[in-house]
């Protein structure tokens, strides 16, 4: 009878055996299937590559960057006398130098700080306002003024302090500065390192302030209607924020998904060493 018993016994525990193999299986699958992120969230202009056809777009013109409190500029004036224009250049020698070629290179740092109140301390002139222009603005602005002085005057401005901030899904967050007034967020998220992949690449923000006010965009980089957003050049001191896509959270919160995904290379094991035994 004790044998018979025993052929009993294993005969209703193989089966489960053979059923573990399958659970675990099931259970390793749905872990993998649960941390994966749409493709199509992983892809720019995602609506467009879709379509499989090419269109065209005119180009934007960028707004032009008008200078703010706290803004740097670098101010050059040149004149027929060289001698008579020196005067006004005295607080600026710091902020040029003469590079290899012969030419002026801009040394980081130096110029001229706009004030609470838009002006700019110029030798001879005085107080300058100059907040509010562009840098066409402020070179006519000199210009006039230097024309009782000088022949002929020719300034030169730039920008010291161009600069923005990015933020949240790029694998680079921080403070990235540029040369160029025509400054993109593609280009700030390539600085940044590029997007990660929980970005939600459909509600990307700019947030920027101009005159006391602030103002909060949003950019949606799935289509190539983004190049037609007024956000989507820069301005100095704009803020880039990259939210992450709402799967995100669940992903991390979930303690039961975080145990079954490092807990998966075990189960792994556990199930190939059970297939094994039982086949």
């Amino acid at each position: 009878c004790k044998p018979l018993l025993m052929n009993n016994r294993t005969s209703q525990f193989q089966p489960r055996m053979r059923a573990l193999p399958i659970f675990l299986l099931a259970v390793l699958l749905l872990s993998a299937f649960s941390a994966c992120v749409p493709h199509r969230r992983l892809v720019n202009f995602e609506k467009e590559a879709n379509k499989g056809d090419l269109h065209t777009q005119y180009l934007q013109e960028p707004q032009e960057l008008r200078i703010q409190s706290d803004d740097i500029l670098a101010i050059r004036v040149y004149s027929l006398e060289p001698a008579a224009a020196k005067p006004f250049n005295i607080s600026v020698n710091d902020a040029f130098r003469e590079d290899a070629s012969g030419g002026d290179e801009l040394v980081a740092g130096a110029g001229y700080l706009v004030d609470n109140e838009g002006y700019i301390e110029f030798p001879v002139l005085g107080k300058v306002k100059v907040a509010g222009l562009t840098r066409k603005g402020v070179k006519d602005t000199l210009k006039t003024m230097l024309s009782n002085y000088l022949v002929d005057p020719v300034v030169e401005v730039r920008f010291l302090n161009m600069h923005v901030s990015v933020l949240g899904e790029v694998n680079v967050p921080g403070i990235y500065t540029f040369p160029d007034e025509k400054f993109t967020v593609l280009e700030a998220i390539s600085l940044a390192g590029d997007l990660t992949d929980y970005a939600d690449r459909e509600r990307i923000m700019v947030i920027r302030e101009s005159n006391d006010i602030r103002e909060f965009g949003r950019i949606d980089l799935s289509t190539a209607r983004s190049f037609e957003s007024p956000y989507f050049y820069l301005l100095q001191n704009d803020v880039v924020y990259v939210p992450p896509y709402k799967g995100k959270g669940g992903s991390i919160d979930n303690t039961a998904s975080r145990i079954i995904m490092l807990s998966s290379p075990f189960i792994s094991l556990a199930t190939a060493i059970l297939v094994i035994v039982l086949n």
